[in-house]
């Protein structure tokens, strides 16, 4: 039986003109009257990262073979069916056919790709005329008997983010719902309104559907999801999980689709785990599978990779060796309702962590595929200290606690040692979050369990650092290209930085340096640049905004008693408090709880 596996996709959006390059590359190539129009003589690649075929996943995963071109096009040119591999850190490409045409009107071509070992398949077209591609995709043969039958379940989660919610619920329904994809039975939309701001009645139609939420964060707004499918009439085989602040492609979605119908069955129970790019610059991926560091710290496993150029393509569809902690975020995540059956519903964190222990849990594997992926708003040039000092901090030693995972990672360290880093660079309500984590997490099981979320982030948030336009500090010299440079030290700062706690201890005020220093506003720390100064001007380079901070040994005194308290409860008490969490894990993932909790 053959079958569509994906589209070749133009930059036909606005939004999509400026990132051109993730779909062809080549000149002389415009967008016109529903065809991508090509000018004589040029030559352009789509070997790219929307356009290329996985051929070695699809080869891994699925029992698809016999992979084919198909095109709907005209003109005079030369196409060329190309292999691609990676040889160590090199690009290696194979010319796999060359074929001449001369197409005087709109026609159907079909091309049967050779045996290879190519890790991606692509094609080439070289004109001798004007040439237009109206449409194309690749498919692939497979034992009708093996395709097994997908209801996929989107659950997005929002809080007053009407703008993109609505522009992606209207490409959803322009690309799948309303065309005659087969897909559309077997799809739809549900998105849960924590901020009870849109209006259901004009988003509503057949297969989308708005639920009213109280704000109970990511979690909270997952966890209703997830309760959706399970009531469905109609039986739910996957749920997919997506962000509210994000651009999508509908075809990524249609792509998950089609590859869960054709997975082996040894693959079945895995994780489907869309890449994260970043909105500002389209080309970048900032994630795709995320693991916990030995620090405690999260990050990608994959490095940065920047997809405008063939060889990051490569080195993001190679399989990477497994690291322990390995996890899938939920701004792209399609997991098998199975998963949930048997292991429950989040833990009721609001944000941060959610995603984390549900994966570890429930000891996901994980499919990532190149142009399976979203486009994330600011989620790597804005640090929120109330999100990143409290909120991953305190969810982390939940998540420890309460099933299990990551007991090779000593997450208390890591508080310690930012609690450190935070007073010396004079970020004293930074201090204040981590401190925070930790009384809140002595709280135990019946914290989380009080629909305070909401409450606690706009506490939190009032602790964050009040950014303002570096034009209002024009009376400092700022130089944004040494932000995240750490000048080296001599013994003797290295010495006197250590013992005087930066100035705070046994260092008379009058010998603080006059004049602000630059420190960047996030996770950068550099001892240099702090070093006995009276202020310190912490600047987020992006967006060029900046906070002064005041050096204070009245506010390092009280925050050191604290710490030093805060301590000494958590040596007494966090091995009792464990065992409460981990009591409590049952209830906390429980349709019961849930229910409760969000009040339905």
């Amino acid at each position: 039986m053959k079958m569509r596996l994906q589209e070749i996709l133009f930059p036909k959006k606005d939004e999509y003109a400026r990132a051109w390059k993730l779909f062809y590359h080549g000149m002389g190539v415009i967008y016109r009257d529903r065809a991508v129009k090509m000018a004589p003589c040029s030559q352009i690649d789509y070997m790219s990262y929307f356009n290329a075929f996985s051929l070695e996943k699809w080869k891994t995963y699925t029992c698809v073979k016999n992979i084919s071109l198909v095109l709907i096009i005209e003109g005079a040119f030369r196409i060329r069916l190309v292999g691609y591999s990676l040889n160590v850190c090199s690009p290696v490409r194979t010319v796999l056919g060359t074929y001449d045409y001369d197409l005087k009107e709109k026609t159907e071509i079909r091309f049967e790709y050779p045996k290879t070992e190519d890790t991606m398949l692509a094609f080439e077209i070289e004109t001798n005329s004007v040439c237009k591609l109206y449409s194309g995709g690749y498919e692939g043969e497979c034992d009708s008997q093996k395709i097994q039958e997908v209801n996929l379940f989107l659950a997005t989660t929002t809080f007053k983010k009407e703008t993109f919610i609505e522009r992606n619920l209207e490409l959803l329904k322009e690309e799948i719902l309303n065309t005659q994809d087969e897909m559309k039975e077997n799809f739809s939309i549900h998105v849960i309104d924590n901020g009870r701001t849109l209006e259901a009645e004009k988003l509503e139609q057949e297969r989308v559907f708005i639920h009213s939420n109280k704000n109970v964060g990511g979690s909270g707004g997952f966890a209703r999801g997830m309760i959706e499918a399970l009531k469905s009439e109609k039986i739910v085989t996957h749920i997919l999980l997506m962000d509210d602040d994000i651009l999508i492609l509908p075809e990524s979605i249609k792509r998950t689709y089609r590859l869960l119908k054709v997975l082996k069955p040894e693959y079945r129970e895995r994780f489907i785990s869309g890449a994260m790019l970043c909105y500002e610059q389209m080309n970048i991926q900032h994630e795709d599978i995320g693991f916990v560091h030995k620090d405690g710290s999260y990050g990608p496993l994959k490095g940065r990779l920047d997809h405008n150029f063939v060889v990051d393509n490569l080195r993001c569809e190679k399989e990477y060796l497994p690291k322990q902690d390995m996890y899938a975020g939920w701004w792209y995540c399609c997991i098998p309702m199975e998963a949930i059956k048997k292991n429950g519903l989040p833990l009721p964190l609001f944000v941060r962590g959610d995603d984390v222990e549900f994966s570890l849990r429930n000891h996901a594997g994980f499919i990532t595929m190149n142009g399976i992926s979203v486009w994330h708003l600011g989620f790597t040039y804005k640090f929120n200290a109330a999100v990143e000092l409290y909120q991953v901090h305190r969810n982390s030693l939940i998540l420890q606690a309460v099933s299990g995972v990551c007991q090779n990672i000593d997450f208390m360290d890591r508080m310690r040692k930012l609690f450190r880093a935070r007073i010396l660079s004079l970020d004293y309500s930074g201090a204040e979050l981590i401190l925070d984590a930790i009384e809140d997490f002595l709280k135990g099981p019946a914290f989380i369990q009080q629909d305070c979320g909401e409450h606690i982030m706009k506490e939190k948030a009032s602790k964050n650092e009040a950014m303002k336009p570096l034009k209002e500090f024009s009376n400092i010299d700022i130089d944004l290209d040494t932000v995240y440079y750490d000048p080296p030290r001599g013994f003797a700062r290295k010495w006197l930085y250590r013992l005087t706690y930066n100035g705070h201890r046994f260092c008379p005020s009058a010998l603080l340096r006059k004049g602000p220093g630059i420190v960047a506003y996030d996770w950068f720390y550099s001892p240099e640049h702090n070093f006995w100064r009276k202020e310190l001007l912490a600047v987020n380079p992006h967006l060029e905004t900046g906070h002064l901070r005041i050096h204070s040994k009245k506010k390092y005194r009280t925050l050191l008693k604290r710490y030093k308290e805060l301590i000494r409860q958590y040596h007494a008490a966090h091995i009792q408090i464990e065992e409460q969490y981990k009591q409590a894990y049952d209830f906390l993932r429980s349709i019961d709880f849930w229910e409760s909790y969000l009040e339905i």
